[in-house]
């Protein structure tokens, strides 16, 4: 998952504000990914704009 938005940092895992008005607009992708994946993360795009999130989900 890319987010070409530079200018919006997301939280870190654990640091997501639960659903609210600051969501109106977009984030919501995160909330879903914070209660679905074991593990997830993200970094900024090396040499283009924006960040890019990664996940992991464990197999039973």
């Amino acid at each position: 998952m890319h987010g070409s938005r530079a200018e919006r940092v997301p939280p870190r895992p654990g640091q997501l504000p639960g659903p609210g008005p600051e969501f109106a607009d977009g984030g919501r992708g995160l909330l879903l990914v914070e209660r679905l994946a074991d593990r997830w993360g993200w970094y900024p795009r090396v040499g283009a704009p924006g960040k890019t999130a990664w996940a992991e989900c464990a197999l039973p």
